[in-house]
This record gives C-alpha cells, sequence and structure tokens, in this order.
C-alpha cells in the first residue's frame, strides 16, 4: 500500500508518496499539475509497479505553497531538501516535463544525489510552442477559467483516445478548483517559461536517457532530440504518443526501468 506524507522544508512544505520494498532508491519528479499527485497514489503505484521490487519508490511533489518568483532552481533545492528528510543517499531519478526540467538543476547542483536519470518529454531551454502554450494556459488561470484551462491543458497533452477513454474524471478535475490551487499553477509555469539550463547541461555527470515523443505539442520532440544530442546520451523517440507519453505508452515504465537496470 502506497504512503503518503508531507514534509515541512525550508521553504513551505511538500507532498510526497512513497512505495516498494527495494534497496535502491527510484524518484519520480512529476510534470505540471493543477490540483498534485496525492490522491493518485494508488494508481502511481499501479502503474510503476515494475520498480517495486528492486527499489523503494518515491514520487516527490513541488513545494504547496510556492512563493512570488519561484524558479526551477528552487524546486531543485525543495527536492534536495526532501531526499536528506526521506534519507535519500543517492537515486535513480526519473523526470517528466517540468519534472524534468527540475532533475536537470538537481543533476547540475546537486550530483552526488543521482544515479542514473531518465528525461521525458521536456527540454532544456524554452522553445516558441511551448511558451505559446504556457502563456495560454497562465492567462486562462489568472482568468480564473478553470474549466477552459482543464480541457486545454488536457486536450494538449493527452491523446484523443485518453481524453476519451478518461472523460468523467476530467470533468471531475473542473470541480477542484481553489484560489491557493490556481495561483500554484501560476507559479510553476513562469518557473517553467524561465528555465534554460542549454549551456549548462555539459555539467550533468550521470547516465542519461531522454525520452521523447513525435506528437508532442507543448515541449516538442524537436527540444528533447536538442537536449539528448546536447547531452550526447541514448534517445528514444515514440512515434504515435503526444506528451503524456508517460502516462499512455504501455511499455514506457519497462523502458525506462531497464535503461536503469543496465550495467
Amino acid at each position: 500500500m502506497a504512503e503518503t506524507g508531507t514534509l515541512k522544508i525550508k521553504n513551505g512544505e511538500l507532498e510526497f508518496i512513497k512505495f516498494g520494498r527495494g534497496k535502491a532508491a527510484f524518484v519520480i519528479l512529476p510534470g505540471l499539475s493543477y490540483d498534485g499527485f496525492f490522491t493518485q497514489a494508488e494508481e502511481i503505484e499501479r502503474a510503476y509497479g515494475v520498480f517495486a521490487e528492486k527499489y523503494t519508490v518515491y514520487l516527490i511533489d513541488r513545494n504547496l505553497k510556492p512563493k512570488t518568483g519561484y524558479s526551477v532552481k528552487d524546486i531543485a533545492d525543495d527536492t534536495a531538501e526532501a531526499f536528506k528528510q526521506l534519507g535519500i543517499v543517492k537515486a535513480d531519478v526519473l523526470g517528466v516535463s517540468l519534472g524534468g526540467m527540475v532533475l536537470q538543476k538537481l543533476a547540475i547542483s546537486y550530483p552526488k544525489l543521482v544515479k542514473k536519470i531518465v528525461l521525458g518529454s521536456t527540454l532544456s531551454r524554452p522553445n516558441e510552442t511551448f511558451l505559446n502554450g504556457l502563456t495560454r494556459w497562465e492567462s486562462l488561470a489568472k482568468n480564473n477559467d478553470i474549466c477552459a484551462l482543464t480541457s486545454e491543458f488536457n486536450a494538449t497533452i493527452y491523446s484523443p483516445d485518453t481524453l476519451k477513454k478518461y472523460a468523467a474524471e476530467f470533468s471531475a478535475m473542473k470541480l477542484v478548483a481553489s484560489e491557493e490551487k490556481t495561483a500554484r499553477f501560476i507559479a510553476y509555469v513562469n518557473a517553467a517559461k524561465h528555465f534554460d539550463e542549454f549551456i549548462s547541461l555539459k555539467k550533468i555527470k550521470a547516465e542519461t536517457f531522454v525520452i521523447g515523443a513525435l506528437n508532442d505539442k507543448i515541449t516538442t520532440a524537436s527540444a528533447a532530440q536538442e537536449t539528448a544530442k546536447a547531452l550526447n546520451c541514448g534517445y528514444y523517440e515514440y512515434k504515435d504518443f503526444g506528451h503524456a507519453v508517460f502516462d499512455e505508452a504501455p511499455d514506457y515504465k519497462e523502458r525506462v526501468y531497464n535503461f536503469l537496470a543496465e550495467k
């Protein structure tokens, strides 16, 4: 059974999910979300079940009350503090979307915390598609049009099949709106918009694998390709999926696991 908890950190507090029985640590740094991941603990445990024997698995979310001007560096600093509180000395880490940006900064600023890393559906510097999409989401959030925000956000990252399959669940998400959640969403959109570590990628010493998706409509496949090329690391691109390939591709978790398990 997945454990959930809240950590008090220097700049506030953040939530985490923990499961598995292995000696090694595997950390998931999730993408941008309006409502967080606490309520999805059981689904996440099932989705990452392949890791549970070898690893103790942690999903580390972001600060619940980010201050004005919060940056990806701030998120990475919070994540490093969470590692310490959770007793994670060194971990294999998967970062997707915004979590992939945080992972880049974590690997640069705290190299001793990571062993192997996987960057999924992410980028190392902003591009026009990314900035246009985030600006649109930010505008809808600031106008408190959460129904339109949720619909547009999901339509951007998920495939039509997933949207249809989980229509009821996605519709229910529109009912969880609050001023606090909206402010947090806007803060992290702004953090992502100002993220640029492209010239610092050479500082990443951890063995790295990048996964992209041809139909990614927010961070784009070209950005994933650019990041992999700059890191001179392994790269795999899904041809039939979009941004949320990490949730949708049936072999995604096994692909990540197999890379981490390689000697």
